[in-house]
């Protein structure tokens, strides 16, 4: 359905439809069509990282930046639609205060959890950005000048001081 409309004119009562399924099937299963959509994401993000979870930040973010582009690219029209698919959220997140952050260097280990979390939605919050904007300016740089200038903005930002 996701391939011919946009998510938020699917309806659980016409998905379940679709899929010859009572529409209680459907709540057993998800309390609503964000939570669908949430599991989706979730579960094509695992996938997309799956090859770089063992990576570090700092000193693995390029082979994290790569991966992201790479995947980005391989990825198909149906994954590019979920990915960019808005729900009615926030949906509950999980309680990142108290699950360990284990992505960064042991050098990042004396810094606070809201200090970490703050650290993720900057680089994840850049790397996706410059990435939509490449894309949506028809890719005009080549990837590897678009994974060094992601790198560099994210590791150096612009370079002015306050």
């Amino acid at each position: 359905m996701l391939s011919e409309m946009d998510y938020l004119q699917i309806t659980i009562r016409e998905l379940a439809d679709r899929a010859q399924i009572n529409r209680k099937t459907f709540y057993l299963h998800y309390p609503s069509m964000d939570d669908l959509l949430y599991k989706l994401q979730k579960d094509m993000l695992e996938r997309f990282f799956e090859p770089v979870k063992d990576a570090r930040i700092p000193s693995d973010l390029e082979k994290i930046v790569r991966n992201c582009y790479e995947c980005s690219e391989a990825s198909d029209t149906l994954d590019q639609k979920i990915f960019s698919s808005k729900g009615h959220f926030p949906i509950a997140e999980p309680d990142i205060e108290n699950t360990d952050i284990v992505c960064f260097d042991a050098s990042y280990d004396h810094l606070p959890m809201s200090e970490k979390r703050f650290l993720l939605v900057y680089i994840n919050g850049c790397l996706s950005e410059i990435y939509k904007q490449w894309v949506r300016s028809g890719r005009r740089e080549p990837m590897e000048e678009m994974i060094r200038l992601t790198l560099r903005l994210i590791l150096n930002g612009i370079g002015l001081t306050p």
